[in-house]
């Protein structure tokens, strides 16, 4: 497990467009089991286009929308009592950039929210996110499904 100076454990959590804040809340109970969890919300924006160049300041008011949205996310976790940040990453796939940020952050775990388990064909011609994303970081990742049930 990476712990930064100070026996602070750095947990990052992607997060999709829509975020179900009782889910996520439940959810996090898990994360109880680290001592001073610092909780990284990471929002990637994608930019598919292989001939533009991949830089934050090109995607400025994208970057600046997803802050936006990730804030008050972060601001309900800190008045649950986590310590709650928000990250801004650019990539060409969401996978890659949350490959990218956990394997360069001294994470020591990744949380990913499953919104659905994929079924029938899709799940034997396409990987999922949490798929991609267990099979190519270095730390432990966590997969939680956030679906209702």
């Amino acid at each position: 497990m990476t712990r930064p100076e100070g026996g602070v454990t750095n947990i990052l959590i992607p997060v999709a467009s829509f975020i179900d804040r009782e889910r996520l809340a439940e959810a996090l109970h898990v994360l109880t089991v680290f001592p001073s969890p610092i909780l990284v919300l990471l929002r990637v924006v994608e930019i598919p286009s292989r001939t533009l160049p991949i830089s934050a300041e090109a995607s400025r008011e994208e970057v600046e929308a997803a802050e936006r949205e990730l804030a008050p996310v972060a601001e309900w976790l800190k008045r649950q009592g986590f310590d709650a940040r928000v990250r801004v990453a650019v990539a060409r796939r969401v996978v890659d950039g949350i490959i990218e940020e956990a394997n360069s952050g001294g994470y020591a775990a990744v949380v990913m929210l499953k919104r659905r388990i994929r079924g029938g064909l899709g799940r034997l011609f396409e990987k999922s996110v949490s798929e991609a994303v267990i099979r190519d970081v270095k730390c432990m990742v966590i997969v939680m499904l956030m679906e209702r049930w």
